[in-house]
């Protein structure tokens, strides 16, 4: 990483602040001292404002977003098996009976363990019922 500006500028600042600070009783030095603090932390105002419009910016990208769907969630693997059973769940809820309690880990852990082909049973069956009831 890059700093926006140089660090001697503000060592230099700092030491003609001091240098004002130390001589305040001596106006001769600590003018001029205070002075050049000023013009040198101006300096790097300047310094750091040239260093950050030269730098290119890399444009933010988005992530491409997921695909979803039945058939997205059935190449997911458990994941995507687990998706689809909250989401006929949810269907059932809203279309048959909204007091269906909410499955416990090892209902659905059962259900994701089943095999592909009776996976797919189990979907369409769920999916019937819903369809039958509309």
């Amino acid at each position: 990483m890059r700093a926006p500006f140089a660090w001697w500028w503000l060592v230099l600042a700092a030491l003609f602040s001091a240098v004002a600070l130390w001589q305040s009783s001596n106006y001769a030095v600590a003018v001029p001292a205070a002075a050049a603090a000023v013009l040198v932390a101006a300096f790097a105002v300047g310094d750091a404002v040239r260093r950050t419009s030269s730098s290119r910016a890399v444009p933010y990208r988005l992530p491409p977003f997921p695909r979803s769907g039945i058939r997205h969630w059935l190449a997911a693997g458990e994941l995507g098996r687990e998706d689809i059973i909250l989401l006929l769940d949810r269907l059932e809820r809203k279309v048959l009976r909204p007091d269906l309690p909410a499955r416990t880990p090892m209902e659905i852990g059962a259900l994701v363990a089943l095999r592909p082909s009776e996976f797919h049973r189990y979907v369409a069956d769920r999916l019937q019922a819903l369809e039958g009831t509309v």
